[in-house]
């Protein structure tokens, strides 16, 4: 009788911890988001290369002004979006007039965070 106990004692302890390692992987999974787009680090020109210093996002083409003011929380700015939006990324580097403006349409959510400065945009 006490071997029957230990025996479903022990198929217990494997459906439990079987629950609990897909639970987890699943939890893994929701938390994983993919990018929509994500500011280079750097960019380079043939006079030289450039590190990432700030970022803006914009409702719509930069030509129309219309910048969209994030939200500061901790050591990061997020801005959180409505699925009408066309946002569009700007990306601006030290010690030069150029700037990157990347689409993120289907974006819902866009954070820059850090030294370096990092960005990125995810649905």
């Amino acid at each position: 009788m006490m071997g029957i106990n230990s025996m479903l004692s022990n198929n217990r302890k494997i459906v439990i911890l079987f629950t609990s390692l897909l639970l987890n992987i699943i939890s893994i999974n929701c938390y994983a988001q993919t990018l929509v787009v994500s500011c280079p680090a750097t960019f380079s020109d043939e006079h030289g290369t450039y590190r990432l210093i700030n970022v803006s996002l914009y409702d719509g083409p930069v030509c129309m002004k219309a910048a969209l003011v994030p939200e500061f929380k901790k050591d990061k700015q997020i801005w959180v979006l409505d699925t009408l939006m066309d946002p569009s990324l700007v990306c601006e580097y030290a010690g030069t007039n150029h700037y990157i403006v990347l689409d993120a349409k289907g974006a819902t959510y866009c954070e820059k965070k850090g030294v370096p400065v990092q960005a990125k945009c995810m649905p």
